[in-house]
């Protein structure tokens, strides 16, 4: 092989192997919050509640059920 083919086999393989790698170190892109306790995020809501009060932002975040099953996770916020 000459030195041109083999120059260019090695621009072709690195080009390959770059596009291996996406780069996901260095993303600024914004993360969703870690996941967010269901039951604690809506009895925190419920106990601030305000007629003046701006909206909570629920986009992008992962809510998890741990109270799956308990049948009276939510009792306490409407027994009087």
């Amino acid at each position: 092989m000459g030195f041109f083919q083999k120059t260019s086999c090695l621009v072709i393989v690195a080009a390959s192997l770059a596009g291996c790698f996406n780069g996901s170190s260095s993303d600024r892109s914004p993360r969703p919050d870690p996941s967010v306790d269901f039951t604690a995020f809506v009895k925190t809501q419920i106990e601030n509640t305000d007629n003046t009060r701006e909206a909570v932002q629920i986009n992008k975040q992962e809510f998890s059920f741990n109270d799956q099953n308990n049948e009276q996770a939510f009792d306490d916020l409407f027994m009087q």
